[in-house]
């Protein structure tokens, strides 16, 4: 049956690439109900209202300090959908079907004893002519994908931290984090003004053994910095950071930092890795620094060629484009 096939794709597409998205899971959900109930032999359209959606995701004591019509804005799902009905277009196309997936609703706009409902649906895969015109020109255009949780392995200090590679921020572990990156801090500023005080102290000119000890004072704080401390205050700002090699396991060789929140607005960290294929020469774009060619702090780079296929990184849209060699 190509409805079934329809919606299978969707949830296999989604699951692919997950995301905090209440768009997302409010989706997911959705296309899973229907193909439950068309192994069951129920053709008719499964109806949502907004506050039954809203019972699925958000504990009932979250329910009653939020409304329905605000957890889940008008157009939310529409235009989830829409962002990834090119990709998912032309999967569809690929596998020979010819019917999209499509939400419907009853327009209302909500109110006292009313509330809109949703629906998921089918229509015709438009024609592929009218979609020729607006594909962007190949080699400037490329899709992210991020891992499932759980892939990237932590280092063992951080596994005892991390469970699966994931911590909610406002946990037992996540004050327990938030104590050692303080800690540290002061620990290190303490190593760092101790060595300035031993070698003010000295009355006699810096001998060989002392700008050793300074030069290793320099560069132990220089290390503990970027690898302990500057990741974490950075990710509260970019949401996306590299993983300090300190906090992956040896035998991973990138991966990411990611802050997001979840469908109640809890806020988790968690052991990710972006890639995406490179549409010039078909390599692994990875994500690095933007320096020193680019401002960006993240940017994609093809490993086969790191410096000439450069593109841009959007992680809530999961896309970007090629900015090339000092264009970012």
């Amino acid at each position: 049956m190509e409805v079934r096939d329809v919606y299978q794709l969707l949830a296999e597409e989604l699951r692919k690439k997950p995301t905090s998205s209440k768009g997302h899971a409010v989706l997911l959900l959705m296309a899973e109900d229907k193909i439950k109930a068309l192994d069951s032999g129920r053709d008719e359209a499964l109806a949502y209202e907004r506050a039954t959606l809203m019972a699925h995701f958000v504990d009932a004591k979250s329910r009653t300090t939020q409304s329905p019509a605000r957890w889940l804005p008008a157009n939310t799902l529409e235009k989830y959908l829409e962002d990834r009905m090119d990709e998912l277009s032309s999967r569809l196309r690929a596998a020979g079907l010819t019917s999209r997936p499509v939400i419907r609703t009853d327009n209302a706009l909500g109110g006292a004893g009313k509330q809109r409902t949703y629906w998921l649906d089918v229509e015709p895969l438009p024609a592929e002519e009218l979609e020729d015109s607006e594909t962007p020109e190949l080699g400037t255009q490329i899709r992210y994908q991020r891992s499932p949780a759980g892939e990237v392995k932590p280092s063992w200090l951080f596994r005892q931290i991390f469970n699966q590679g994931e911590l909610k921020n406002r946990s037992h572990r996540g004050y327990w984090l938030l104590a050692c990156i303080t800690l540290t801090m002061a620990v290190l500023a303490f190593w760092v003004l101790l060595g300035l005080f031993g070698a003010s102290r000295s009355s006699s000119g810096i001998t060989l053994g002392q700008l050793l000890n300074i030069t290793l004072v320099a560069g132990g704080a220089w290390m503990i910095w970027t690898q302990l401390c500057q990741p974490w205050i950075q990710l509260v700002d970019h949401r996306v950071v590299k993983a300090p090699l300190l906090t992956i396991h040896w035998t991973e060789q990138s991966a990411e930092l990611e802050m997001h929140r979840d469908n109640e607005g809890n806020q988790w960290t968690r052991f990710v890795r972006f890639t995406a294929d490179c549409p010039i020469c078909s390599g692994r774009v990875m994500l690095m620094s933007g320096k020193p060619e680019h401002r960006l702090p993240l940017v994609g780079r093809c490993v086969e060629s790191p410096y000439s296929h450069v593109f841009s990184f959007d992680r809530a849209l999961l896309d970007g484009g090629y900015i090339g060699p000092g264009k970012g």
